[in-house]
């Protein structure tokens, strides 16, 4: 048994357990930890048909991009099909694939290079543009290369330097995470959650995600679109709904393996009970998807032609935002450490609402599709 020693330190009632041994405890089940998915905010199609496949295909890829057999078994423990199905459920054989590449590819890196210190992002437009390859590039970069080579032949390059700045912002800020966590075991020293929930809002990774779903739809949307302040804010929000929805899932983890989460820093800050701290979490996620809609809804029309197209990609990006939660509440990475409190073990979950308080009106331009 794991105990969090800084959370018990501060008063916390949660104690962390292996899976292993929590599953026989009662759960509890109060609706503190519930989190709200409105109906809007899932897809008709639950995982994409296509993810189990393209699961076997990353992992044969990472083989060949040499790999270590203790890399790749980390990746299976990815659950690659649904980090890739759920939040993408409705894209094409091809582009599933390509997206789990990138999304696959992209943990693995965090967890054995970023997090570490070792390698940060090498791969700039001009190299790709210029068909420049990079010398000395490690197998993590090699995997760049042919993703972003492989963009470059479908898409502008307005486009892909706006993808390798995302990539390069996600670097620069998950090396700066990585330094405060440092900081903070070795001196005790935490940053202000306001502050590192700043970072987690860019660490996340919906940055980048909002160019790849770009590419999913073969659309890309116009750049002045981009630099709206009505949009800044929304994709602002669709990082927090992630980021949020991340630490509440991983917290059990985190506390476990001693690491910064967004919960212990509010606990730590506010004077809260971690079961308390966890509850105001979980709310401020609510919070941030009745934000998202409401931005949503005020986005003005750009043209007849591009506006289906708006429409299209904030559906996807909705879909995205709340299914990268719905993966994390199943991912083995997060279940194998289970919260327990006074002997019941907390499993923080969503919950769908029929949105008796949503106007349909508001999704503007809904086009219905499947796959293609």
């Amino acid at each position: 048994m794991r105990i969090g020693g800084d959370m018990r330190a501060n008063g916390s009632d949660f104690v962390v357990l292996p899976e292993r041994e929590a599953h026989r405890l009662e759960r509890d089940g109060s609706p503190r930890f519930r989190l709200r998915a409105p109906a809007h905010w899932r897809s008709p199609i639950a995982v994409n048909p296509y993810a189990r496949e393209a699961e076997s295909v990353v992992l044969g890829w990472l083989e060949q991009l040499g790999c270590t057999s203790a890399e790749i078994g980390r990746a299976r423990q990815f659950d690659v099909a649904g980090y890739v199905g759920i939040p993408f459920p409705s894209i094409s054989r091809e582009t599933t694939i390509r997206i789990a590449k990138h999304l696959t590819l992209w943990l693995l890196w965090d967890d054995v290079h970023v997090e570490s210190l070792e390698h940060g992002w090498r791969i700039e437009p001009t190299h790709v543009l210029e068909g420049r390859r990079p010398a000395r590039l490690t197998r993590f970069d090699e995997g760049w290369w042919q993703l972003f080579s492989a963009l470059a032949a479908r898409r502008s390059a307005r486009w892909l330097r706006d993808l390798c700045d995302a990539m390069i912002t996600w670097s620069d800020a998950a090396r700066a995470e990585a330094i405060a966590i440092d900081d903070w075991s070795r001196t005790g020293a935490r940053p202000t959650f306001e502050a590192q929930l700043a970072t987690r809002i860019v660490t996340i990774g919906m940055y980048p995600t909002f160019h790849l779903l770009e590419d999913a739809l073969d659309h890309e949307l116009p750049r002045a679109l981009h630099d709206d302040p009505v949009l800044a804010q929304l994709k602002k929000t669709s990082g927090e709904i992630v980021g949020l929805g991340n630490d509440i899932f991983s917290f059990g983890k985190d506390l476990a393996l001693g690491r910064l989460n967004l919960v212990s820093t509010l606990q730590h800050e506010a004077d809260l009970s971690g079961a308390d701290a966890l509850e105001r979490i979980v709310r401020m996620h609510d919070r941030a998807l009745e934000t998202f809609d409401r931005l949503a809804a005020s986005v003005g029309s750009w043209s007849a032609d591009e506006d289906p197209w708006v429409a299209r990609w904030l559906e996807d990006v909705r879909y995205a935002s709340l299914g990268f939660g719905l993966w994390e509440a199943r991912a083995p990475r997060y279940a194998a450490h289970k919260l327990v409190v006074d002997g019941r073990v907390v499993e923080p979950s969503f919950v769908t609402d029929e949105d008796a308080d949503f106007d349909s009106r508001s999704i503007r331009f809904p086009i219905g599709r499947r796959f293609g």
